[in-house]
């Protein structure tokens, strides 16, 4: 916890120090250096990585979140004073918000394993992402260490990705040694990650027509055989009422129910469905159900609007 305070600590100096300064301080001039493209203590082998990466991709690359030191002097027993400038994951937050979010990284060792994450990044997350959802810079690193106060105490949770303003963090551990199967799979959670972190900022009317034909079941239920055995005659699956899943639908093999799940179980499904499996797989799956063809492709427009390209 001494960390943590420590942390916390440094975090309100540092946003005491640049609390003037606006955003485009970070908009690289010709009179200033670009920490971003050349940061502190790269290795020579770093530096090529992020020069090509980023003459390919016009996106930063950074394996540390260390973007520069700068010797202020000595303290009054002659030992070295540095001031420090880092990768604020939560710049643009309210000052609030970003003292309750603390982050600290692991970081790769290797150049071969850089290499490898750097090529997934290339490859497979930055095609899929336009607009808004591309990064101005990437922070590729082992683990993620995000500590989030919840007005008791931090705590620690490793998410995969975190997208902030100016700089998404990546945890790319073990990609090296995964099958192209694998990295799919790992490319798809990234990337519903990366969506739904974006979801939560959104006005949630955007949804409004998605939820609309099965507003009035959304965590709803029927019981009984009489009641259940009527309803199903009419609607004989849930996917005919434009549901992918229930909690259940008929005999559980101890009573007759019909059990819906809450709306956003219902956005999770659709979304799953999206970046888990082929459209021309899906639509040929259900053909037969027309409101799950029209929420499917209602949510694909909204997601494709953030800034999603489905390849």
């Amino acid at each position: 916890m001494k960390r943590l305070l420590y942390n916390l600590m440094g975090l309100i100096l540092v946003a005491t120090m640049y609390i003037s300064c606006a955003e485009d301080d970070l908009t690289p001039n010709e009179l200033a250096p670009d920490y971003f493209l050349e940061p502190y203590g790269a290795s020579e082998a770093d530096a090529l990585l992020q020069k090509e990466f980023y003459a390919r991709e016009k996106v930063y690359l950074l394996f540390n979140d260390t973007l520069r030191r700068e010797y202020l002097g000595d303290d009054s027993e002659g030992n070295a004073v540095y001031s420090y400038q880092v990768v604020d994951m939560t710049y643009g937050l309210t000052s609030s918000s970003s003292i309750m979010n603390i982050f600290e990284y692991q970081y790769m060792k290797s150049d071969a394993e850089k290499r490898t994450a750097v090529e997934f990044i290339s490859e497979m997350i930055l095609p899929s992402l336009g607009g808004d959802l591309r990064p101005y810079s990437v922070l590729l690193v082992d683990r993620i260490d995000q500590y989030v106060y919840n007005y008791v105490d931090y705590v620690l949770s490793n998410p995969n990705v975190y997208a902030g303003w100016r700089c998404t963090a990546i945890a790319v551990k073990g990609v090296d040694n995964m099958t192209e199967e694998e990295q799919r799979a790992y490319k798809s959670s990234l990337l519903k990650s990366m969506v739904a972190n974006k979801v939560a900022t959104l006005d949630q009317s955007i949804f409004d027509e998605f939820y609309s034909f099965c507003a009035q079941y959304y965590s709803t239920y029927i019981l009984g055989e009489g009641p259940v055995k009527e309803f199903i005659a009419q609607y004989p699956t849930e996917k005919d009422l434009g549901l992918l899943s229930t909690y259940g639908y008929g005999f559980n093999g101890y009573s007759y129910i019909v059990n819906f799940k809450a709306k956003n179980y219902d956005l999770d499904d659709y979304t799953n469905a999206l970046f888990d499996r082929s459209e021309e797989d899906f639509m040929n799956e259900n053909a037969d159900y027309p409101i799950v063809i029209k929420k499917y492709r209602i949510l694909k427009k909204i997601i494709e609007d953030l800034g999603v390209i489905f390849n």
